[in-house]
């Protein structure tokens, strides 16, 4: 999918420029500039950038602090489409939304869209949904969507964005568990789902102070999400963050090799871009992987 239909439709969100680690990016009028390990590359002289007035000092997702020359919008909505977010700084250098996925969500919401004239409604589970980007956009598409996240306020989070969006009544689903725990239950109940969405992070814990690392459970992930599968799924979108070389050091840990042994079918890998409106410099973000049957 091409950059422009990245951008196309966004409300309240511009992305600026990249490099020295870092992202440029204008919420609501606001110039923010925040940590961005794939930003390798010198920041760009040869165009104005605007000062940032909120700046994360932190050079990573945690652990650092945000500093303001003026107050941050509040609300903060940034609209894409018909879509609705509220924007706020966290604790870490996040605020809420990856505006990078919205080709993927363009992606989920033409898939369910084509499912509708031939099947009934299709039933979606969002695992690690975060503030729920997929899900508003696979409930917005006519899909019944189950929104899975291990943080309370993610989810209650993701519950705001569906009322902003006018999906106050969809039917989705709001559950707060750890994703693979949930996904085993579903398996016992014997409960599918015609497609699943994971955006696992790269390393956590969970409530018990167990260790996540997505390098060696993503092969349970997979099969856990396989053995929920209907059987006539539509898709299963997979996205990883972080330097692949780093995340993926031997080929039968790779993401793709993993679906392609789980589930057979088809896979499009491709990469989440930003592209700068000042720097015009593209900024990638992470891997997605499509499984389609």
């Amino acid at each position: 999918m091409k950059e422009r239909e990245e951008n196309m439709g966004w409300e309240g969100y511009e992305f600026l420029a990249s490099g020295s680690g870092q992202r440029l990016e204008r919420w609501q009028g606001v110039a923010v500039l925040r940590p961005e390990s794939g930003a390798h590359w010198p920041l760009s002289t040869d165009v104005a950038l605007p000062e940032a007035e909120g700046v994360y000092s932190g050079e990573h997702a945690t652990g650092g602090t945000w500093s303001w020359k003026r107050p941050f919008p509040e609300p903060c909505i940034a609209r894409w489409g018909s879509l609705s977010f509220l924007i706020r700084p966290t604790a870490s250098k996040h605020l809420g939304l990856f505006p990078e996925q919205a080709p993927n969500w363009h992606w989920i919401m033409a898939a369910i869209t084509a499912a509708l004239t031939r099947q009934e409604t299709p039933r979606v589970l969002n695992l690690f949904g975060y503030t729920g980007g997929a899900t508003l956009a696979a409930a917005a598409a006519g899909a019944a969507v189950t929104h899975v996240d291990a943080a309370r306020a993610m989810v209650s989070w993701c519950s705001e964005n569906a009322r902003l969006s006018g999906l106050g009544t969809a039917p989705v689903r709001y559950i707060v568990e750890d994703a693979l725990t949930f996904l085993n239950r579903e398996i016992r109940r014997g409960s599918r789902y015609d497609a699943v969405i994971m955006d696992p992070p790269a390393f956590g814990r969970g409530k018990g102070g167990e260790v996540w690392k997505l390098s060696v459970q993503l092969p349970e992930l997979v099969g856990r999400a396989a053995d929920v599968l209907s059987g006539s799924p539509l898709f299963l979108l997979l996205n990883t963050y972080g330097a692949p070389a780093e995340r993926w050091p031997r080929e039968k840990t790779n993401p793709g090799t993993i679906l392609q042994s789980s589930l057979g079918g088809n896979i499009e890998a491709l990469v989440p871009e930003l592209k700068g409106l000042l720097d015009q410099r593209s900024l990638p973000c992470g891997l997605s992987y499509r499984w389609t049957p």
